[in-house]
């Protein structure tokens, strides 16, 4: 069973789309990443490291972003699977 097939099985088996799947892990991925950003805050102020916080800061903003885009598409795809 080549990669592709195994895909389509996946998707039939389970009702899920890859790409919802796909969306689910990235959003996964950045909330975690976000979690960890925190800790890495929490590090740079016991520091008092002030400039590497502000890049922390910067850095879990433009995150907080793409989750709140990925959330979006993930809804979408999901509320497609239950129209079906």
């Amino acid at each position: 069973m080549d990669h592709e097939e195994a895909k389509v099985r996946s998707e039939l088996a389970t009702g899920v789309t890859n790409v919802a799947y796909d969306l689910m892990v990235v959003l996964t991925n950045k909330l975690e990443g976000i979690a960890a950003m925190e800790e890495y805050k929490l590090d740079a102020d016991a520091a008092n490291d002030t400039a590497v916080r502000a890049v922390f800061e910067r850095i879990e903003h433009r995150d907080r972003e793409g989750i709140e885009e990925l959330r979006g598409l993930l809804i979408e795809h999901l509320q497609r699977i239950q129209i079906r």
